[in-house]
């Protein structure tokens, strides 16, 4: 008998604006919009097939007491359901967390402020055994008829838990923000074996920044500089992604920012990442292409990823403003 232990792929995704809450569990509630949805899809191309592997996210977060302006301080929370698809359908992960933060504001004008978050998640995998084969090996259909040393658990799932800190100074001409967090994202055990190893805690450290190179007409928010870097360790191997982005404004109709924001992420020793996005009003749209720069076998098949994603801001500004708050910039982060 031969036995081995294998671990589960860990989704990192390549558009940082698009997932607030997978990034920080702190962010839950730190848009400026009393609102947020973001939505996130994945997808790897591997030797030229695509749907091997696809990712989808989907996230909403608000504020607890929102109206009450008096208070500067607040609670936040949102939930993320995360649907992770293997080889086709073969096997599915879905994890399902809720967050909740409180954000304290360092100074009068509500530019800056601390938030602590924590979060726990629902995972919950399936394998569906009618798309496995392997030659005489495994047969789901064998199974109807004769006994079987079948380990494969129907639906396994777990809990697991994350805690997260975050800090944001939100002016008028920047945006710089970092955070930090420590999480275990389990993929549930999917067999009966006792010796599946226990997973590790992973952790990320992230910072993000948005620098305004000049005044548009009248004041109004001109160009920038967004400059991006993530840290993860998943207790295995450590990731780091950098890069920047040149935001131009297109237009100002009012209160609406129509800008494009174009540039390239690098993830060290791992893909090139090309990336363009929109803010249009309330909207923010994107689009990323990962460039592998190593191949993934000895056999060369090359692997690349298309991101999209989608954010939309609800309802109004904390200082109660149609758009953004007044003098303060607009970002992909936010």
């Amino acid at each position: 008998m031969i036995h081995f232990l294998a671990n589960g792929q860990e989704i990192i995704l390549s558009q940082p604006f698009s997932v607030s809450q997978y990034q920080n569990a702190a962010a839950a509630g730190s848009g400026s919009f009393d609102n947020r949805f973001q939505a996130n899809y994945r997808n790897p191309v591997v030797g030229g097939e695509t749907g091997l592997f696809q990712t989808k996210t989907i996230s909403f977060d608000t504020r607890i007491k929102k109206d009450k302006e008096e208070s500067m301080n607040y609670f936040g929370y949102g939930f993320q359901f995360v649907n992770d698809r293997i080889m086709n359908g073969v096997m599915q992960n879905n994890y399902f967390t809720l967050n909740l933060a409180y954000h304290i504001f360092l100074d009068q004008d509500l530019n800056s402020h601390l938030a602590g978050g924590i979060g726990t998640t629902y995972a919950q995998s399936s394998i569906d055994n009618s798309k496995l084969r392997f030659g005489d090996q495994y047969d789901y259909r064998d199974l109807l008829s004769y006994s079987s040393m079948d380990y494969i658990k129907p639906y396994p799932s777990n809990f697991s838990f994350n805690a997260a800190l975050m800090y944001t100074k939100h002016g008028g001409k920047n945006f710089i923000q970092s955070g930090v967090m420590v999480y275990k994202y389990d993929k549930p055990n999917v067999t009966f074996s006792p010796f599946n190893k226990a997973s590790d805690f992973s952790y990320r450290a992230f910072a993000n920044c948005d620098f305004a190179l000049n005044d548009g007409e009248d004041g109004e928010e001109g160009n920038s500089v967004l400059l991006n870097f993530n840290y993860l360790n998943t207790g295995l191997k450590n990731k780091f992604t950098v890069g920047g982005l040149m935001g131009l404004k297109i237009k100002k109709d009012y209160d609406d920012l129509y800008k494009m924001y174009i540039g390239c992420l690098y993830k060290l020793n791992e893909s090139y990442i090309p990336t363009m996005a929109f803010l249009i009003k309330r909207n923010t749209f994107g689009l990323s292409y990962d460039v592998y720069t190593s191949n993934i076998t000895a056999a060369n098949i090359k692997l690349s990823a298309f991101e999209l994603t989608f954010s939309r801001k609800i309802g109004e500004s904390r200082k109660g403003s149609y758009s953004n708050r007044p003098g303060r910039m607009r970002t992909l982060f936010d």
